[in-house]
């Protein structure tokens, strides 16, 4: 009294009938939540049919079911980033119910399974490498045009223990339902690495924090039934990228952005840098001015690296330059080196670990503070004013052309043709890529641990010269400061402190405070700018200080 209906037309009828023979007590009509296919709209007609399963709770070939194995792996085998990942996937493993193999569909990878006269079910290890082989040499669709003879031309019925008496090949039918499309893509480890000879298992499996679920899963139970282990080391799970509200983006809503306006606009290297700033465990929030903000950031980065490669230009690394053993540990070159050790430790720890954000902000920091502000700012009177082959200039460049080396390699994963356009800047347009070469750990020189004080003592004088603004001293150069350095310190850095505190003149004091004095009454170099007390008119005319003179031949 049902057949033929549809299920909408037969849910009246299934309550008339049950009110009919006494069995209903009471009927309402609800508004509720029900399952709709989202490509149509339309409401999913639920039917039970017979489907091929994998048994998660069956004891296997390896001591334990895959459940068991499974959650095994998780605690113990797998590392997780974020670490809550572990959890996620426990708990689905935990609940999850034996995994429904089969779909019908007209299309997709077939279960190679027969059917004999009887009804049976004709599926064996043996039957199923030989459709293996007309797959392989024909592919999928081969199920779909040949006959099961011709699909099992490979198979020997006498060789095959597994073989069912009476088995007559010529009668077998084939049956239509394909595999879960997670099984294809959950039987890549062995497709891609384990059968061609290649890693196994792999480091890493990435991918969406819904795929704990999907591909994470249902990888790892056919590789701990197949081999008894899990088919990576670790997992890396990221959010969702949404708009800058918070809400889903897709086309229907017009709040998706369009990625090739947007790398047209910004470029591929801005756009890897933005990615490598934010915090992929969560939903990324994105919008067109969140990248407006990272070109700004890129920038500084790609000025600084511009910067030091626009002071090696006179500058051969195998003629020129120092051996890094040789620098002083008072001088500004060992600190910054040190600096760039540290910066090769945390950006390299961080990749390790799968930490962008901490190498994105470790580099970008090193470039904005320790190079732009303080380095190259100190350095900048002896680029451009000591003579071309003056010890200390050799030096400043020797250790520029490290940092930029170091840069280069550091930033690689991160800013890949950014950091190849200066690799080649570095060395030559017919070396070899910067992706063709390993980290290198930066060589350095032994550090003054008094480096610290130093730099706090640099950030006090900077205020009081700020400070000494109010009182006429405009200009850096213009003052002379008194230092006290009642320990002897100070006095170990003392060559570089002038530049370091972007001064012309510092005097070291037993007591008292830090005092500015000004010296624009004194003579000022018409080459540096500076008062150091040497500048007097020379042979040409010109005021300049001893250091400048010598460096142009006047007397």
């Amino acid at each position: 009294w049902l057949v033929g209906l549809s299920v909408w037309d037969a849910n009246e009828r299934v309550v008339e009938h049950l009110r009919t023979t006494g069995h209903l007590v009471h009927d309402h009509t609800f508004t509720h939540s029900y399952p709709h296919d989202w490509r149509s709209r339309t409401p999913v007609i639920f039917r039970s049919t017979e489907q091929w399963f994998i048994g998660v709770d069956q004891e296997t070939a390896h001591g334990a079911s895959l459940r068991q194995l499974a959650l095994g792996a998780a605690e113990a085998d797998i590392a997780f980033y974020p670490q809550w990942g572990a959890n996620r996937l426990r708990g689905m493993l935990e609940s999850r119910p034996d995994w429904c193999l089969s779909r019908q569909r007209a299309w997709g990878l077939p279960i190679p399974a027969f059917t004999m006269p009887d009804g049976t079910v004709f599926l064996t290890p043996a039957s199923v490498r030989a459709v293996g082989v007309a797959f392989g040499a024909r592919g999928s669709d081969a199920w779909f045009t040949e006959s099961p003879a011709q699909l099992l031309a490979d198979y020997d019925q006498a060789t095959d223990p597994d073989a069912p008496a009476g088995l007559d090949l010529g009668a077998l039918g084939k049956m239509h339902d394909i595999f879960d499309v997670w099984f294809e893509s959950g039987s890549s480890w062995h497709a891609v690495m384990r059968r061609r000879g290649d890693q196994f298992p792999v480091d890493l499996y990435l991918e969406g924090s819904d795929q704990h679920r999907g591909w994470f899963q249902l990888s790892l139970l056919p590789a701990l039934g197949m081999t008894g282990q899990p088919p990576f080391r670790a997992l890396l799970t990221h959010g969702f990228t949404v708009d800058k509200d918070g809400k889903k983006m897709s086309k229907s809503l017009g709040n998706a952005l369009d990625v090739d306006e947007l790398l047209q606009h910004y470029g591929a290297d801005v756009c890897r840098w933005w990615v490598s700033s934010v915090a992929f465990e969560n939903d990324i929030k994105l919008d067109m001015d969140f990248f407006e903000q990272a070109g700004e950031s890129y920038r500084k980065v790609r000025n600084t690296i511009r910067f030091l490669l626009s002071n090696l230009s006179d500058f051969d690394p195998e003629g020129d330059g120092v051996e890094l053993g040789s620098i002083s540990p008072t001088t500004l070159d060992a600190w910054v080196l040190g600096a760039a050790v540290e910066l090769d430790r945390q950006v390299r720890a961080a990749f390790d670990t799968y930490e962008f954000r901490r190498a994105h902000q470790a580099i970008y920091d090193f470039c904005n503070d320790t190079l732009s502000a303080v380095y190259c700012a100190a350095t900048k009177d002896r680029l451009y004013c000591d003579s071309s082959d003056a010890p200390r200039r050799r030096t400043a460049q020797t250790v520029m052309w490290h940092l930029t080396s170091t840069l280069c390699r550091l930033l690689a994963p991160i800013l890949p043709h950014t950091a190849d356009e200066a690799w080649k800047a570095l060395v030559g347009d017919d070396a070899q890529s910067v992706h063709l070469l390993r980290f290198q750990a930066v060589a350095s020189p032994e550090v003054d641990s008094g480096w610290s004080a130093v730099m706090d003592v640099r950030e006090d004088v900077l205020k009081a010269l700020e400070a000494a603004k109010a009182t006429g001293i405009e200009n850096p150069l213009d003052a002379q400061v008194q230092l006290p350095d009642p320990e002897g310190v100070l006095v170990r850095f003392q060559i570089d402190l002038p530049d370091l505190l972007g001064v012309s003149r510092v005097e070291l004091t037993d007591t008292g405070s830090i005092t500015i004095n000004d010296l624009s009454a004194e003579p000022r170099c018409q080459r540096c700018w500076k008062r150091d007390g040497t500048v007097k008119q020379r042979s040409d005319g010109g005021m300049l200080s001893d250091r400048d003179a010598a460096a142009v031949g006047v007397q």
